[in-house]
């Protein structure tokens, strides 16, 4: 590969990642701080739950929208105006003076996070296939790994020493560099628009091509409960770490900081891997160690064995194995559907976030004195993420 072509791949890598970068500004850097938002706003741990949940919701609904809306106009602009709503509604939540004001401006933002995803997947879409897809994919995910190290220890030295609205304020000024960056160093990679993209009649029929295809539909739910996991362990561990073992803000996103570091090196094995074995082992060795992990971390709740290391080394596993299942499940799922990647990138997301809207809104039922219903949740939903890989998948390709 010569130098020139290298150096488009990075930059092309690098875009990708600020651009998934969106879910760990906006959700890992908040995380150290949600006991002090909830004194800040005079609300329950479960109400700051509940504004994570919509969060999810607004996640799934963007995703839903955006992906179409970047075939019609092309993926630059929509990038371009997602971010500009990330900035003001992480600004906005910053000045909100309610918990209910909160949880409507988290939910724009998240509308926005979804951008994030949906148009990275579909620009990746645009210029590569098959195992070339997975590696770009995992790299780009290994960059917003690294910045899920950086933010949640930022996000604790920030509600340490500053206050907890400043976090919000540096979520705008992250969106305003990413505007300046796509504005200036990105060039639309959209070979031919869809001018039938938004039509009522023509989304309802590629809607339904594409969640009618057992590839796309198994490859979806798999990736999607396997992610439900990951958010319920960001949705209860603030309360479980922060408020009953006793970690300080600083420590927790320590804590965050070094599972982030797991989901790194995991994506960055999986990447050079899956050239060399394939998607279809890398995903299945991924499906063990997220049942492993789960496992484990019931039985020890189970056992009564207490401390916070009884949460964080199981979950280092779990999101281990995430890194190996959710980008190659990913591309195996967009792996048809070369015209129309952006819409199918949003109805994957779409499955992935209304999945763990479900769990974090029904974790928010329950009061959490230890571990057992964050691990259950995890080892449910890995262990229907592993039935639908090895029953249903692996009988598929087969055929």
């Amino acid at each position: 590969m010569s130098h020139p072509m290298k150096s488009k791949i990075f930059m092309l890598t690098l875009l990708l990642g600020c651009l998934l970068m969106f879910n760990p500004i906006g959700l890992d850097m908040f995380l150290p701080a949600v006991p002090d938002i909830a004194k800040g706003l005079n609300a329950s741990p479960n109400q700051i739950m509940n504004s994570m949940s919509a969060l999810f919701l607004g996640n799934a609904i963007g995703r839903l929208t955006l992906g179409p809306l970047a075939d019609r106009y092309g993926r630059k602009p929509i990038i371009l105006v997602t971010l500009v709503v990330f900035t003001c509604s992480a600004f906005a939540s910053g000045l909100a003076l309610s918990i209910e004001f909160f949880i409507f401006c988290r939910f724009i933002q998240g509308l926005s996070i979804a951008g994030g995803h949906v148009l990275s997947l579909s620009v990746a879409r645009d210029l590569f296939e098959k195992e070339q897809l997975g590696k770009i994919i995992a790299n780009a995910t290994a960059i917003m790994g690294l910045a899920g190290i950086i933010f949640p220890i930022l996000g604790g030295q920030i509600v340490q020493f500053i206050s907890w609205q400043s976090i919000f304020w540096i979520m705008s000024v992250f969106g305003l560099t990413v505007f300046s960056f796509v504005t200036f160093c990105f060039k639309e990679t959209i070979k031919q628009k869809n001018p039938r993209a938004i039509a009522p009649k023509f989304l309802l029929q590629n809607w339904f091509k594409i969640i009618t295809s057992r590839i796309f539909i198994c490859y979806a739910l798999c990736s999607g409960f396997v992610s439900a996991g990951f958010f319920a362990y960001v949705t209860v561990s603030p309360s479980v770490l922060r408020e009953i073992y006793g970690i300080s803000a600083f420590g927790y996103g320590l804590v965050f900081a070094f599972l982030a570091f797991c989901f790194v090196i995991s994506n960055l094995i999986a990447g050079q891997l899956v050239i060399r074995v394939g998607q279809f082992l890398v995903i299945a060795i991924g499906e063990i160690m997220v049942v492993l992990a789960g496992g484990i971390m019931l039985v020890l709740s189970i056992l009564g064995v207490g401390g916070p290391f009884t949460i964080i080394i199981p979950t280092a596993i779990y999101f281990f194995g995430i890194g190996w299942i959710v980008p190659q499940s990913n591309a195996r799922a967009l792996q048809p559907f070369e015209n129309s990647a952006g819409t199918a990138s949003a109805l994957l997301g779409f499955i992935s976030m209304i999945i763990s809207a479900l769990m974090g809104f029904s974790l928010s039922f329950v009061i959490h004195e230890d571990a057992t219903y964050l691990a259950f949740a995890m080892l449910v939903s890995s262990f229907i993420s592993f039935l639908i890989y090895f029953l249903i998948i692996k009988k598929i390709t087969n055929q």
